[in-house]
């Protein structure tokens, strides 16, 4: 659903009164309960042998949703993947696993987008991006995306990318796209104290070195875009952007961190002045926001999240905007409804045979330190503390003695989350769970409330 009816990012700061205008109501959205959709299809067929298979017509969204895209946008699929007279120039920040360079693939085709430059933090992730993309230059730092750093791909110090010109010739630099879903751990669920601040300035300016860390996305990502002026930027992050602290004063400047985002500056350092870091306060931009959830796009989660669309003047306006939310609108439309059984289906038939690696033969089943207190308090809450050592592992030990190998890929840490789901779980649920325990233990599992990584 568009937020464009809610909150329109070409408003000006001095339009929102101590009411937050209709930023009210996207507050209270908040607050909605994303309860499990009965309206999933959960279409399975069965093989000669008695093996499930999935359904193709819910299988398709996952794999092949490009058509429809292409039908939404009322197009033909060869006319997106003609050749451009110059391919696109796209740099993108904090995507994980890349998946805005792989949806360019499905919709322009790789031969008609550069990746010039990528940033992500996690070493391991990185080393996938090597292995599975081809971008020109990628940092672990985001800021060296706008002062230069050293880049994993040239193994040394690259500098800045050229600030962009209108004078053709050497050195020109050109940014069509630039994508980024900076960190959301300040404001997502699986971060326990997230709301217990005075003032949303403590999660985007805090003495708090791990704090301080975890917004340092969000503010580089302002800069890169404000220095190098993108012909269209994206930023995705969680719905809890929109949450607003209980300690907040209604007469507060900012609400929730949200606000900060749009209108929000920083003292910048060794000065008396304020760095405007609001993305409303980038000039040269028509912006607007969504609210999508994955769920309307063919996936079987729901996934709430908010998108930042900013277009520079150079190359539309807020009508722009208003094409690009009908278009959204009309694309979740012709998606059909699927469920997290689909896609797990989906997994099983295309990957039969699953050995663990050697080494991961070898994983403990026994955690200790503050997981183990972890652990212990949690079963304390869930009135578990007094359950025998058989009750409460019954899932290790039955693994142990059916002597399956797929756990003997998990951590302890992972092992034991199994177990909790195990137990609390009626027996005839227990064959048709999906969870995921590879977060952190703060994200529990085994919660049952809609808001947990546990599908059922």
């Amino acid at each position: 659903m568009p937020l464009a009816d809610l909150y329109r990012g070409s408003c000006q700061p001095s339009d929102l009164g101590p009411d937050r205008g209709s930023l009210r109501n996207l507050y209270q959205q908040f607050g909605e309960c994303e309860s499990r959709s009965s309206e999933r299809s959960r279409s399975r067929g069965n093989s000669s042998d008695g093996t499930q298979e999935p359904d193709d017509t819910n299988l398709w969204p996952f794999v092949n949703w490009a058509p429809v895209f292409f039908n939404a946008c009322g197009m033909p699929a060869e006319q997106y993947a003609h050749a451009l007279s110059q391919p696109l120039v796209v740099g993108t920040a904090c995507t994980g696993s890349a998946a805005p360079s792989f949806a360019l693939d499905q919709i322009v085709g790789a031969h008609n987008f550069s990746e010039v430059i990528a940033s992500e933090s996690h070493a391991t992730t990185r080393k996938w991006l090597l292995e599975n993309r081809n971008m020109h230059h990628l940092y672990h730092d985001l800021a060296f995306a706008r002062t230069g750093g050293q880049c994993q791909v040239h193994h040394q110090h690259c500098p800045p990318m050229p600030l962009p010109s209108d004078k053709e010739g050497e050195g020109q630099a050109r940014l069509d796209i630039y994508i980024s879903g900076f960190v959301c751990k300040n404001f997502s669920q699986e971060n326990n104290v997230r709301f217990q601040h005075s003032d949303v300035r403590e999660l985007f300016i805090s003495a708090n070195i791990e704090t301080a860390r975890k917004a340092k996305p969000f503010l580089e990502t302002s800069r890169f875009i404000r220095k190098y002026a993108p012909k269209v930027a994206i930023l995705e992050n969680v719905f809890g952007l929109a949450k607003r602290s209980s300690k907040t004063s209604s007469t507060d400047e900012f609400q929730a961190p949200i606000d900060f985002v749009l209108r929000g500056s920083v003292r910048e350092a060794g000065t008396d002045h304020d760095e405007p870091i609001g993305l409303q306060l980038i000039p040269g931009y028509a912006m607007d926001m969504f609210r999508l959830k994955s769920k309307d796009f063919g996936a079987g989660q729901t996934r709430s999240r908010i998108y930042f669309i900013m277009v520079h003047h150079s190359v539309g306006d807020q009508n722009t905007l208003d094409h690009i939310g009908a278009l959204l609108q009309t694309f979740a439309a012709s998606m059909p409804a699927t469920s997290v059984w689909d896609a797990v289906d989906y997994v099983k038939c295309c990957k039969h045979d699953w050995t663990p690696e050697e080494e991961d033969l070898d994983q403990s089943d026994v955690v200790g330190g503050k997981t183990r207190e972890s652990f212990d308090k949690a079963k304390a809450d869930l009135g578990m503390d007094t359950s025998s050592y058989e009750e409460y592992r019954a899932f290790t030990l039955l693994c142990k003695q059916r002597d399956s190998t797929w756990p003997r890929g998990l951590n302890g840490r992972e092992i034991e989350q199994l177990d909790i789901i195990y137990h609390l779980l009626p027996i005839a649920e227990r064959s048709r769970v999906v969870t995921d325990v590879v977060k952190s233990l703060g994200r529990r599992a085994w919660r049952s409330d809609g808001l947990s990584p546990t599908f059922l």
